[in-house]
């Protein structure tokens, strides 16, 4: 050792014998009983001056301690005290002191030890002092040191080779860094990183959009995730809209939603179900803005904590919710124009202070909105050509407001309650020729006008929320949820049959009354842990729900109106689920191994008021059935930059509540809808083989379903149809996915997402009328950004649909779509100015054709996509960035039947 070195060391240990005698020369007075071990540290601090410094990873809330002390010295005590919880002290100053972990340090004693290095920077060169620094093994906390004044961090463990470790680096004001040691390389020695650089987080952050660098359209765990704020053209419109922009979402004419080429995707919002059917869920979306949504992810294999509901997987939506302390204000206003004007206008404000935070939005979409579709049909001989149009009045608003209380670093309470609501009117003017296929001659045409003269839908729900949540991987989520679900609806209907010459054979007027009203509670708790390196994840859940249909239908006559006792009834409904998960993850080596099983159980009541031939005859239909779930992956990551996996599930889908009304409703006097009280639920079977290499994600999937059901078009006689839901047989879905991330040059971003599908319907219509039918098709969607000189923005979206097979036996032609959207911010990025021009080539059109024996029907239609959007948004914020509280709630799947 040379003189210099052997100076520094001499004056070192003199420096540490007078910081540890100063220790001991501090006495502190305590008196604690069960508190947490921090709140002694909190004492010591202020009562003695000292700095105390630990890491989260190994000190936390729940180490609880009791102890009563008179004028004790500060390293006694903290010995005293620590030696119980396998942790030591250590006085690296004057004023400060380390708290480190025994089993951290004994690892150092083991062979085949590594020694890992560094020194922590800032931006400016400076060193971080006191970073903690944590090594994880596959996750799981292993080892670690807290780096000292300067920065400089040194500690040894014995690596084990191709055990997946990281390395951990935490700071206050600093964004968390993580780095993997090249285990491969250095099984044993010194594994130094050098200068490590921490970036400072950032100081004026004004929204959650603030990274640049996210793109529209990302992967993470799989899972394919839409970033809806960072794309223009999706700016404008509303959840639904968005959906069809998704990558692998199809959204057909009658507002049904399938993925990857399958119907029976189930939908999230927030992470909970919203407890409606495909088509009230339709409604539900139109509510909401885009400016309020943060996210769309694409869960094609879902675990054993989802709820099972879902045979083609699960899309969540997911909301913005500020990330910035103090007050953070936002307002959009936007006019779209197509055939109607429409307004649509979005607030959401967020406070955020110490412990508390409150948050609220409301947004509307006001305007008319047109929908031009029809059916031609042949039935026993004659041709019946159909033409609607359809104005929806409706005006939509959809408004949320909650508040979050952190009680500790671990535990929050929060409250949320939701609303969405549609009210208006709407008209549909219905033309149905009528003459014999072989002339092709116009004998009479019905003229069918529905006034729906007053329609009104409510939907409210409560979520009562308590999280907790430690460093050690513990999580405790507690969810108690109620809601409440009304629709009223008053039509006034025409039929007036007239021939060539405008003779009038027949007016008839009707008038239709109905109204719904269901009621859902549930109650999840779900607990997360660390065991045995690996997580395992348990919950419990309950819901109830209570549904009621009341439908009345009148003939109107010069008299009077008159109740059709056939056509009027009263329908309720009740279920009950209990279910319950347990699931275990756990990495070996290279390879993760993830297992799961879901166990629910189904009791149900349905009654009728009469008794009718569509009910069997029965008036009470009951139904109690338990299903189980089991959920399997496995996940290779071969490099840091390959991965393969492969996981199995088995999924369900609950009839809608509605669909178990057997109640008729009168389309007009040529076609009806019809319920089914005797609706199974349908059972899938799902593999999927994914392999990610960077940007690029490759998946193959296979699904079998079991009593596939699906809403058909059947006869009634010879000239009426009805829409029916039947279980129908059994259905194979094979899809083939690439999602494809690509920047040729620093302002080009091109996202690809294409999906070639083959769907096998083996189905039964009954009356020996079968059908084995088979479909190849594909999926093409291609988004580009482009940043402009000026500050300016581009973006061209577009999609391809191929011929394809959609619900039961439905074939629907090629179509497509193409977006343009230009946006500049100014005012320091606080203000945006957007516009958009959807659907330039008009070409997402849709023309379909379906048959069952002789009975043949060509379907097209073509909704309001053409349209011109301008908006404008003003952002206004004070404060600092911090983390979101994300949250679910109980009623997670119950909500996705209400029809």
């Amino acid at each position: 050792m040379t003189a210099k070195k052997y100076r520094y060391f001499i004056i070192t240990l003199a420096l540490f014998i007078v910081a540890s005698l100063s220790a001991n020369a501090q006495q502190v007075t305590v008196k604690l009983d069960k508190k947490p071990i921090i709140e002694l540290f909190k004492q010591i601090q202020s009562q003695t001056g000292y700095s105390i410094i630990y890491s989260n990873e190994i000190v936390s809330d729940s180490t609880l301690i009791s102890i009563e002390a008179n004028k004790i010295n500060v390293n006694k005590l903290l010995d005293s005290v620590l030696a119980f919880k396998n942790l030591f002290s250590q006085t690296l100053s004057a004023s400060l002191i380390v708290i480190r972990s025994k089993e951290m340090e004994l690892e150092k004693s083991s062979p085949n030890q590594v020694i890992i290095s560094g020194k922590v920077m800032n931006s400016n060169d400076h060193g971080v002092p006191f970073v903690t620094v944590s090594l994880l093994e596959s996750g799981v906390l292993v080892g670690g040191t807290i780096a000292d004044e300067h920065g400089n961090f040194k500690f040894s463990y014995p690596l084990r080779k191709n055990n997946g470790f990281t390395l951990k680096l935490t700071s206050l004001g600093y964004d968390n860094l993580i780095l993997k040691l090249p285990v491969d390389k250095y099984p044993i020695g010194i594994q130094d990183f050098g200068k490590i650089t921490l970036e400072s987080q950032s100081k004026n952050l004004q929204s959650v959009q603030v990274n640049g660098n996210q793109r529209v359209i990302e992967m993470n765990d799989g899972n394919i995730v839409f970033n809806v704020s960072k794309s223009i053209s999706a700016q404008g419109t509303n959840a639904l809209e968005l959906l069809a922009r998704a990558p692998g979402v199809s959204v057909a004419s009658d507002n049904s939603i399938s993925l990857n080429g399958k119907s029976g995707a189930s939908i999230l919002i927030d992470g909970k179900m919203s407890y409606l059917s495909n088509g009230e869920v339709a409604e539900l979306l139109k509510t909401m803005s885009s400016s309020n949504i943060r996210s769309i992810e694409i869960i094609n294999s879902p675990g054993a904590k989802y709820d099972a509901a879902g045979t083609a997987g699960i899309i969540n939506v997911k909301t913005l919710k500020s990330t910035v302390n103090g007050l953070n204000m936002s307002i959009t206003s936007g006019l779209n124009y197509g055939v109607y004007l429409r307004n649509n206008q979005d607030l959401s404000i967020n406070y955020r202070k110490n412990r508390f935070n409150f948050y609220g939005s409301y947004s509307h979409f006001f305007g008319y909105y047109s929908y031009l579709y029809g059916g031609d049909r042949i039935q026993e001989g004659r041709f019946y050509n159909s033409f609607t149009d359809d104005v929806d009045k409706r005006n939509k608003i959809g408004s949320r407001i909650g508040a979050d209380f952190m009680i500790n670093k671990k535990s929050t309470v929060g409250i949320l309650l939701n609303g969405n609501f549609l009210f208006g009117g709407g008209i549909t003017d219905t033309k149905t020729e009528i003459g014999l296929e072989s002339t092709k001659i116009v004998e009479q045409t019905l003229t069918a006008v529905n006034d729906y003269y007053a329609q009104g839908t409510q939907r409210y729900n409560f979520n009562a929320n308590y999280k907790f949540e430690d460093t050690l991987g513990r999580i405790l989520n507690i969810d108690a949820d109620y809601g409440n679900f009304t629709k009223r609806a008053g039509n006034l209907q025409s039929n007036k049959y007239t021939l060539n010459d405008q003779t009038v054979l027949s007016d008839n007027l009707y008038r239709s009354l109905n109204g719904i009203d269901i009621s859902l509670g549930a109650v999840k708790v779900d607990y997360t842990t660390n065991l045995w390196k690996g997580k395992l994840e348990t919950g419990v859940k309950y819901s109830s729900v209570s549904s009621s249909n009341n439908s009345r239908f009148l003939e109107i006559q010069p008299a009077g109106e008159v109740l059709d006792p056939s056509r009027s009834n009263k329908f309720s409904f009740e279920e009950n689920i209990s279910s319950g998960y347990v699931n275990y993850k756990k990495p070996f080596g290279k390879w993760q191994l993830q297992g799961g099983l879901r166990v629910e159980n189904s009791r149900s009541r349905g009654m009728l008021e009469e008794v009718s031939e569509i009910s069997g005859n029965q008036q009470t239909i009951n139904r109690n059935y338990t299903n189980f779930f089991p959920f399997f992956s496995a996940s290779l990551t071969a490099s840091p930059s390959h991965s393969f996996s492969f996981s199995y599930s088995k999924r369900i889908d609950r009839p809608a509540y509605q669909n178990l009304n057997p109640f008729i409703y009168l389309l007009d006097e040529l076609s009806f809808w019809q319920g089914n009280p005797f609706l199974k639920p349908q059972i899938s079977h799902r593999g999927l083989i994914q392999y990610v290499h960077k940007s690029t994600i490759i998946g193959l999937g296979y699904t079998y379903n079991n009593d596939f059901s699906m809403e058909v078009t059947d006869t009634i006689g010879s000239s009426k149809i009805v829409m029916i839901p039947r279980n129908l047989g059994n259905q194979q879905h094979v899809a083939l996915t690439l999602t494809q991330s690509l920047k040729p040059v620093a302002w080009w971003d091109i996202t690809f997402n294409g999906t070639l599908f083959r769907l096998n319907n083996n189905i039964d219509f009954g009356n020996s009328r079968t059908l084995d039918l088979k479909q190849t098709a594909a999926r093409l969607s291609l988004q580009q950004t482009f940043r402009l000189p000026k500050g300016f923005v581009g973006e061209l979206m577009g999609f391809y649909n191929s011929k394809r097979l959609v619900g039961a036996n439905q074939f629907f032609e090629p179509n497509s779509q193409v977006d343009i959207g230009l946006q500049r911010s100014f005012w320091r990025k606080n203000g945006t100015l957007r516009v958009v021009y959807s659907d330039i080539f008009k070409g997402s059109k849709a023309n379909s054709f379906q048959s069952i024996g002789d009975f043949t029907i060509r379907n097209y239609s073509y909704f309001e996509t053409r349209q011109l959007k301008l908006s404008f948004s003003y952002k206004f914020s004070t404060g600092n960035s911090k983390g979101p509280r994300t949250r679910t709630s109980a009623l997670e799947n119950e909500s996705g039947r209400i029809k």
